[in-house]
């Protein structure tokens, strides 16, 4: 429900698109119906406990899920690319948050619908995203370039891209935790 809602100047800014189209706009202004909606049903269903536990639970581990990406998948994992930051992959992230947790493969190909690049990084994300595409609902999804998901010839660089919006040099790869450049910055 909340995370439906978009303020209209950013929308307008950064995706005119979608600031026309009809659903999300609906979907914008009327973000707390789903809330409401199935609150009720559960206090009528089972109480408050349920409730509690649909709504605000729900909610919670999902929050903290989702903050688990951008804090453990800098600091505990590996890394299949060289980055310029502390990416890593972390499984027991991408786990928690449906393939949102192979963080590296996210940084190096940041334009890419896909992060688990190897049989072995499931990556429910993708499977939606590829379902939807098989509806007609997902088109002009992007992937990581050819031969990027290969893990024979060791690592690879990010793409051209995410170089030139770093605008940095990629830095030396670092096996896991935060660099202690990246911890002197912190204290500045």
């Amino acid at each position: 429900g909340e995370g439906l809602h978009q303020d209209a100047g950013v929308l307008a800014r950064y995706a005119p698109d979608l600031a026309r189209d009809p659903v999300h706009v609906a979907l914008s202004r009327w973000h707390w119906t789903s809330n409401v909606i199935v609150g009720l049903g559960l206090l009528a269903f089972g109480g408050i406990p349920y409730v509690l536990w649909g709504i605000f639970f729900r909610t919670t581990v999902g929050l903290h899920a989702t903050w688990l990406v951008n804090s453990a998948t800098h600091k505990w994992g590996s890394r299949r690319f060289q980055t310029r930051d502390d990416s890593t992959n972390n499984w027991w992230v991408a786990l928690l948050t449906f393939g949102e947790g192979w963080h590296n493969n996210h940084h190096a190909h940041p334009t890419s619908a896909r992060h688990g690049l190897a049989w072995y990084e499931l990556d429910p994300n993708w499977m939606g995203i590829r379902t939807l595409q098989a509806l007609g609902l997902a088109w002009d999804i992007k992937l990581p370039r050819s031969g990027a998901t290969s893990l024979s010839g060791g690592l690879r660089p990010p793409d051209p891209l995410a170089r030139s919006l770093a605008g940095a040099p990629d830095a030396p790869l670092r096996s896991r935790g935060f660099a202690r450049s990246a911890r002197s910055r912190m204290r500045r």
